[in-house]
């Protein structure tokens, strides 16, 4: 029965997650890891623009994740997209392998600590694959909960792949209050200061906005952990409004 459950609940996750489609992952990493923790999480996020190029943005990122040990926490991610601009479809894009290594344990040390990598296998035609890699911090600074995601990205492989790589970044602040909903805010960016790469189409694109973060427990054998919210674009190549939602349903072993 216990097994049942479990099966359940996740096929309902899954279910949910595929039916959005994809583009970006805006997701702000964790410097965790935790043995024996299997979690399914469907990330997505919608984009609105009232310029045509801009509007339309779709993506949904379903992630499987496992905790090796208390240090190495590895995922396997299956990301869908549709690009902003008239006339794009709903495309399966990538298959990525992602691993955090936790150097710190919360609240061991004045700040916690991790490092993030992750290859992406593309499934488009005329598209590079990529690595992602970079440190992760985390500080608890009176009732707030502060993470910043410090990333390089790179294309690897093929005639198409890039020279140059793109600085990404990700930051999420949280009140702790210990309530059952607590505010914050994210912020993702590109701020880029090589050449505007085509192929990718967000140059120097920066979002930052308010985000919800909860989490229901005794849900069958698992945990709900949820947050999402709206992003605002702060240059010009990035949608107005981004809303995006974040859902990890997590089981311990």
């Amino acid at each position: 029965m216990h097994r049942i459950n479990i099966l359940a609940c996740a096929g309902i996750v899954l279910t949910v997650a595929m039916r959005i489609p994809a583009q970006a992952d805006f997701k702000v990493q964790m410097p965790d890891a935790e043995t024996g923790e299997f979690a399914v999480e469907p990330i997505g996020d919608i984009g609105q623009d009232p310029k045509p190029a801009h509007n339309g943005e779709l993506s949904s990122v379903t992630e499987f994740e496992y905790g090796v040990n208390k240090i190495w926490r590895t995922e396997l991610e299956l990301e869908q997209q549709r690009e902003a601009g008239p006339g794009q479809s709903i495309h399966f894009s990538q298959v990525t392998w992602e691993n955090i290594l936790a150097f710190t344990e919360r609240g061991e040390s004045w700040i916690d600590s991790g490092f993030f990598f992750e290859f992406g296998k593309n499934t488009l035609a005329d598209t590079p694959n990529e690595v992602t890699f970079g440190p992760i911090f985390r500080k608890e600074i009176w009732r707030t909960i502060n993470t910043v995601n410090l990333f390089l990205q790179h294309d690897v492989g093929g005639p198409y792949a890039s020279g140059r790589p793109q600085f990404l970044y990700a930051w999420e602040t949280r009140i702790a209050l210990g309530t059952p909903v607590e505010p914050g805010f994210q912020a993702y960016g590109m701020p880029s200061s090589f050449p505007e790469h085509s192929d990718t189409g967000w140059p120097n694109d920066n979002r930052i906005g308010p985000q919800l973060f909860g989490a229901i427990h005794n849900i069958g054998p698992g945990t709900l952990n949820w947050n999402g919210g709206i992003l605002f674009g702060i240059r010009p190549y990035a949608p107005r409004n981004t809303w995006r939602w974040q859902a990890e349903y997590e089981i311990h072993f």
